[in-house]
């Protein structure tokens, strides 16, 4: 095990954690903001990837893309997403039709608008404490599901199970990052006065951990077709953004599928349970 890059990550986390946390906390405007500057760094960073040589000029109307919609979602939230995704996909089509498309170039604006309006949602549609909550939801099961297969792969990992995909991943350490969340929010409801006596809920905090391993070899698919170990440098110790956003991603985006089965029925709320 690499001790130094531990120790660098460990320093990196400490200085960019309130620079991620507070605007999540005080959620609004200042949220917003800090959504959309991550939103078009992790852009820029994919164009990177695959070598997209128009990149500057792709984020600027990136940019304008993702203030437009903010506007449209303050304005007119019932109908603001199906207009973004609208346009989104006529967008699309004419970049196919009139530039011959990348297809790369494609999968980039999908993930990271995608990825945009999860986490809008997630965290400003609805009831701000819920939203506040949900979101810090989020951060831990990826958080915990992450280093779990980290630490789980470096003492214990033996078998590759992906091993043309993410050389690195052992069944050991995909076990780990599968089971170790729900494990620890189950001590955290034992210890605490949280109401977690449901079954149906660790079931759940399962799903979206697999979310956090499916997001991460997602982001190790897109960077060993193009041959790059890391993202890049912009977090020392941890890589790029994608680096670390490709396990929260997932996880954001079974969560919100998970809200949506769950809204109509007698589980309501059960994904809000740790308020």
């Amino acid at each position: 095990m690499d001790f130094n890059n531990l120790r660098l990550r460990f320093q990196t986390t400490l200085l960019i954690l309130p620079i991620f946390i507070l605007p999540i906390y005080l959620g609004g405007i200042y949220f917003k903001i800090a959504l959309i500057c991550v939103s078009i760094l992790l852009f820029y960073e994919l164009t990177l990837i695959i070598s997209y040589p128009k990149r500057k000029a792709a984020s600027m109307l990136y940019s304008f893309f993702l203030c437009i919609s903010v506007l449209l979602l303050n304005t007119a939230p019932d109908i603001a997403i199906t207009i973004c995704l609208v346009v989104l996909v006529t967008g699309s089509i004419l970049i196919k039709l009139f530039y011959g498309g990348n297809g790369w170039l494609l999968a980039v604006i999908y993930y990271s608008y995608i990825s945009f309006l999860v986490f809008y949602q997630i965290r400003l549609e609805g009831d701000t404490l819920d939203g506040l909550n949900s979101i810090l939801l989020v951060i831990t099961i990826a958080v915990i599901s992450d280093s779990s297969g980290y630490f789980g792969g470096q003492f214990l990992g033996r078998k590759k199970v992906f091993p043309y995909l993410s050389p690195n991943k052992t069944i050991e350490g995909t076990f780990f990052a599968f089971i170790t969340p729900a494990i620890f929010i189950f001590f955290l409801a034992l210890f605490s006065t949280m109401n977690l006596n449901d079954s149906i809920i660790y079931l759940f905090i399962s799903v979206m951990a697999l979310g956090a391993i499916l997001g991460d070899l997602f982001g190790s698919y897109l960077k060993r077709n193009f041959s790059v170990k890391n993202s890049s440098n912009f977090l020392p110790g941890h890589g790029g953004l994608l680096d670390r956003m490709d396990s929260i991603i997932g996880v954001g985006v079974i969560f919100l599928i998970l809200d949506k089965i769950t809204s109509n029925n007698s589980y309501e709320n059960i994904l809000y349970f740790w308020r």
